[in-house]
């Protein structure tokens, strides 16, 4: 067994594979405490024999009423069924015990919650409407939207691809997992990811398009559906990119940004997974962010998340998140610095065995020069390199101090480098 399969543990609901510090299966709800030792399973789907945590209200697989199991000792792995065949499908956020999100490592299932590969036919991407969340499949919410497939799950929402009845267009659903419903913090964070999002309108910056909920009871968002392909998808296929590609995408970023930051909203949790690349007709590689799921007001919002939880991604953490001292737009620049340098490079400026070690690296080390981690293709003194080494400065007040004296300063470079190959 390799280092990466030693640190997960299997469902024995599902059979997906979890971080071992999870508690509980962010895909099916399974205490994976109770199959660890055997204990009280607080909740049973007498349709199918599934059980869940004692704040689940139905059952992801079958939409079914739970009933409250009162002391009684149940080994879930006599009755659950085989794991999968398929490939592993990588681990949702952890949910703690507050309903926070704290992602401890690289989260990959994001990818695929809002593209489908440009050259995918619609017709020829629908799920088998036998596994997890297929309840919807085929139904109409709201008489508006006919659910067609599952994209995604993630530890706060199932997301569907489904057809606007009416107006013929394919659309993105993001309904909130069954068993978050009684968590009031998590239902706050939810109906927030709607306002936040609702507020936005940038063509860099995914699109909402409706809210509401299924029969009063699960909120949902509604926005649009790319066809293209994550970043972080681009980068693990091509590995590092052209320099012209990332100033690319890095200044369709910062306008996007800029429109979030200039209404006080800081995304906290920007990476490879949460930026899309859009293929329309007329340029390759339109940029859209999304996932402000986790997004902070500057001013005036409710603090969802307690005091020292980390919320983010290791390899993207400012280094001022780690120390829980104030946020704001400078701490979303230094994820634009991280992401710069992947994709020139490849591969991330801190990297390390676990979370904890990426982390420390954040607040201790300095990132190496570009040149120096890919000599065969930057060569030393590329405009480039000064960017981001400013951006990934510890100190905020040291960084680049908006999106817009970013995005000047990459088209220089960007024309710099025109020049010199002209």
């Amino acid at each position: 067994m390799n280092s990466a399969s030693s640190a997960q543990v299997t469902c024995p609901t599902c059979g997906k594979f979890l971080p071992r510090t999870s508690k509980f299966c962010g895909f099916d709800g399974t205490d994976l405490t109770l199959a660890k030792t055997g204990g009280d399973v607080r909740k049973i789907c007498n349709l199918c024999g599934r059980f869940f945590p004692g704040y689940a209200n139905f059952c992801a697989f079958d939409r079914s009423s739970l009933e409250v199991l009162k002391g009684q000792a149940v080994n879930l792995t006599a009755t659950a069924p085989p794991a999968p065949t398929g490939p592993a499908i990588s681990a949702p956020p952890t949910p703690t015990a507050a309903g926070d999100t704290v992602d401890v490592s690289r989260q990959a299932v994001p990818n695929e919650l809002h593209t489908a590969p440009a050259d995918d036919d619609d017709e020829d991407d629908e799920e088998e409407d036998d596994g997890p969340y297929s309840a919807l499949i085929g139904k109409t919410i709201d008489g508006k939207y006919m659910v067609q497939s599952v994209l995604g799950e993630g530890g706060m929402a199932v997301v569907y691809k489904a057809n606007h009845v009416q107006m013929e267009r394919t659309v993105v659903i993001k309904v909130m997992q069954g068993w978050l419903l009684s968590n009031k913090n998590s239902v706050e964070r939810f109906e927030r990811e709607c306002k936040l999002t609702a507020k936005l309108n940038h063509p860099n910056i995914v699109s909402v398009y409706d809210v509401g909920s299924i029969d009063g009871k699960e909120p949902y968002l509604v926005m649009e559906y790319i066809k293209g392909e994550a970043l972080a998808d681009k980068i693990h296929n091509q590995g590092a990119l052209p320099y012209a590609t990332t100033a690319n995408i890095i200044i369709q970023m910062c306008r996007g940004l800029q429109e979030a930051h200039s209404i006080g909203i800081i995304h906290r949790d920007l990476k490879p997974d949460n930026v899309l690349l859009q293929h329309k007709s007329d340029r390759p590689d339109w940029v859209k962010i999304v996932d402000f799921g986790i997004s902070n007001l500057v001013h005036g919002s409710k603090r969802l998340t307690k005091t020292g939880r980390m919320v983010g991604t290791p390899e993207y953490i400012a280094p001022e998140q780690l120390k829980d001292r104030p946020i704001d737009i400078r701490t979303d620049l230094y994820a634009m610095g991280i992401m710069m340098f992947e994709m020139l490079t490849g591969k991330v400026p801190f990297e390390g065995e676990s979370a904890e070690s990426i982390l420390m690296k954040h607040l201790l080390e300095e990132p190496p020069p570009i040149s120096e981690v890919r000599p065969d293709i930057l060569e030393p003194g590329n405009p480039f390199e000064p960017i981001i080494m400013k951006l990934l400065r510890k100190e905020p007040d040291e960084r680049y101090q908006t999106a817009v004296e970013l995005r000047l300063d990459v088209e220089q470079a960007l024309n710099q480098v025109l020049l010199k190959k002209g």
